[in-house]
């Protein structure tokens, strides 16, 4: 995946995030997912930062990646109490 293209990217990384979520986000599992998803974040940040021989990208540079391309949010999809 280091030399897909970035939009095709995102919607790979989109789809196995919101297949996580939805298996594992039950009623008391949101720490898990929330931090799922950050360290998701963060693995490809620094994926995206080895594509060049430079660090090429910073977090505010990559904040204003993820606002073109949004990754999908942690949300709870199974309410075991109710």
């Amino acid at each position: 995946n280091m030399h897909t293209e970035l939009g095709t990217l995102i919607k790979q990384i989109n789809a196995k995030l919101v297949g996580h979520f939805r298996y594992y986000g039950v009623t008391d599992n949101s720490n898990g997912i929330h931090t799922f998803g950050y360290c998701v974040r963060r693995k490809l940040f620094e994926i995206l930062n080895r594509r060049s021989q430079k660090k090429s990208l910073t977090w505010e540079g990559f904040a204003k990646l993820t606002d073109r391309f949004p990754l999908a949010k942690a949300r709870i999809y199974v309410n075991i109490y109710g």
